[in-house]
């Protein structure tokens, strides 16, 4: 029976060493083909945001990100998942320091993005506060339903004019777009400034979760911030919308939809914001540039630049 038992508890243990070996195995390939996705989706992402408004610094850290994806992805389908990290003494996944490189990259992608649509929403409310005093129910709204007689020789007779009739149903619209943009904005202000947040960028040692946290966190900044830019970019297209009506034939002339026309050739927006307007949509401004007729009228800048 003793002579058994010496056979038999080796093979036991192999069996278990074997079964513990293959499922940490089995671990890593499933955690390496995680993130594999994970990246291959937000680099992908990632393009618009740098095509849009990355400095020049900004896109050699984007080219330099690309370049160690894909060098992960290499090995990756070698399986070959991990390595030894000399800095912090331990095996890493092969793609942890390419998620940590766009962490970093998120992190100024959306403090930009946070400042620009600050800018937007500013200059959207000077650009509206005027209309939000002048139409008013306690200010000129008594003008729209008074008559006016229109062979009149009394100059001036009209204190309002005729195509800014709209104005005074669209002022609660314009009211409310301000408030949801300025909500919104918080919102992104907030998760970029939460305690949370800061204390996992002060780590000097940032494990897998961590990372995905700051780049999960980062992109619903820049998500949240495109969702207010958008607020602001509305309230245009409110307030100059006879913008369109003034050129309605040279919309007809290149077959252009006239009711919800792409961003480039939209002359409601300014076009200061039509890259912002394509980027919310998640479009290249530069290549949606190349779309314009030579002889397409711009759109005027936004009136407190």
């Amino acid at each position: 029976m003793s002579m058994n038992m010496k056979i038999h508890v080796p093979a036991v243990i192999l069996l278990l060493f074997a079964v513990s070996t293959a499922a940490h195995a089995l671990s890593t390939a499933a955690k390496s083909e995680y993130d594999y996705v994970y990246l291959m989706h937000h680099l992908r992402d990632v393009q618009v945001m740098i095509d849009n408004f990355a400095s020049d610094q900004q896109r050699q850290k984007y080219t330099d990100l690309k370049n160690d994806f894909r060098d992960a992805s290499v090995d990756f389908y070698a399986h070959n998942f991990i390595f030894f990290d000399k800095n912090s003494k331990k095996y890493r996944m092969k793609f942890y320091h390419v998620k940590l490189k766009l962490s970093e990259l998120l992190d100024e992608m959306a403090k930009s993005y946070i400042d620009r649509t600050s800018d937007i929403l500013r200059t959207t409310s000077k650009d509206s506060f005027n209309i939000l005093i002048k139409f008013n129910k306690g200010g000129y709204a008594k003008y729209f339903r008074r008559p006016v007689d229109p062979v009149s020789k009394v100059q001036g007779e009209k204190i309002y004019k005729t195509d800014e009739y709209h104005l005074y149903h669209d002022k609660a619209t314009i009211e409310q777009y301000l408030r949801k943009g300025y909500k919104t904005l918080e919102d992104a202000k907030r998760i970029y400034d939460h305690p949370d947040m800061q204390t996992v960028k002060a780590k000097a040692e940032k494990n897998n979760y961590d990372v995905n946290y700051m780049v999960d966190g980062y992109l619903n900044v820049v998500k949240l911030c495109r969702q207010s830019k958008q607020y602001g970019i509305e309230i245009y297209r409110l307030i100059r919308k006879n913008n369109i009506y003034a050129i309605q034939k040279k919309f007809e002339y290149y077959n252009i939809p006239i009711t919800d026309p792409e961003p480039v050739f939209d002359v409601r927006i300014p076009e200061n914001y039509k890259i912002d307007a394509n980027d919310n949509i998640r479009l290249v401004h530069s290549h949606e540039l190349k779309k314009l007729p030579a002889d397409f009228p711009k759109s005027p800048l936004s009136e407190s630049q």
